[in-house]
């Protein structure tokens, strides 16, 4: 049967991620991923340029693979308070559960920058930006969020998810951020001010 180039992509990426995650980047040779994939390291280079540009694409697929699913979770919901919280908690838990993403970014947690000139996965990380933005527009829409400068927010919010990305995964600082993260997304959503009537300073 006939493999097409983007499934045997995905089969290298998901076999060097593991492989990746398991003995990190200085140890994971080019053959070791060729000896798993049952192909020679020649072969290997049909599909990448060398080592680093394995690594890069291998978090790359990874990434998009967490963006998408989050994607998909947002998509199977209507209301856009639901969307919100969908998307925050997906997103949020999805390291949880991937151990070989998550193991590559303890080794490696410049993948995660609060700069865009730094930012290795610019543009994977403007898609994530992009379904925070396209939810508050729903809302300010449907007149369920507040007015607020869509670009400006969706920043911030993305900055503030990427500062307990790092605090719970790659500092370890396991249930306390967790919590602080859950608290953070029920401030979001109701607001902090319990009287709404009183003008904002």
């Amino acid at each position: 049967m006939f493999e097409t180039k983007e499934h045997k992509n995905k089969k290298i990426f998901d076999v060097s991620l593991k492989l990746f995650a398991r003995y990190g980047y200085k140890k994971t040779t080019l053959e070791d991923v060729a000896s798993k994939l049952d192909m020679t390291k020649s072969n290997i280079y049909f599909y990448v340029k060398n080592k680093r540009d394995l690594y890069e694409k291998t978090v790359s697929h990874a990434l998009e693979n967490w963006r998408d699913s989050v994607a998909e979770a947002v998509s199977e919901v209507d209301d856009v308070v639901e969307k919100f919280s969908v998307m925050a908690k997906k997103s949020f838990d999805y390291l949880a559960i991937d151990e070989d993403l998550r193991a590559i970014l303890m080794k490696d947690p410049g993948i995660f920058s609060l700069s865009p000139r730094e930012d290795r996965f610019y543009e994977i990380n403007m898609g994530a930006m992009h379904l925070i933005k396209s939810i508050l527009i729903q809302g300010i829409e449907e007149g369920r969020f507040h007015p607020v400068d869509v670009n400006h927010t969706t920043e911030l919010f993305f900055s503030i998810y990427i500062m307990f990305l790092i605090k719970t995964y790659v500092k370890s600082e396991g249930i306390s951020s967790v919590l602080m993260y859950d608290e953070g997304l029920k401030i979001v959503l109701r607001g902090l001010r319990k009287d709404q009537s009183v003008s904002p300073v």
